[in-house]
């Protein structure tokens, strides 16, 4: 009989929590000023613009490994 009931519950809840899911937050909730900043680094330089790697193009050098010595 429990196992009836807690499955039950179960079933439930995972369909309010799937349909819930879905309830997105509004624009003025989204656009606003006073926001949590949630990422760990606050320095606003590096956070803006990370597609920009600093890969150096040209030509690569040889690297040795120090075991054949």
């Amino acid at each position: 009989m429990n196992t009836l009931i807690f499955g039950l519950i179960i079933i439930i809840s995972l369909f309010i929590f799937l349909k819930l899911g879905k309830i997105k937050a509004s624009k003025k909730q989204l656009n606003r000023d006073n926001r949590i900043k949630w990422r760990r680094n606050q320095n606003q330089s590096l956070n803006e613009d990370t597609d920009n790697s600093k890969i150096v193009e040209g030509k690569p050098a040889q690297i040795s490994d120090q075991s054949d010595e």
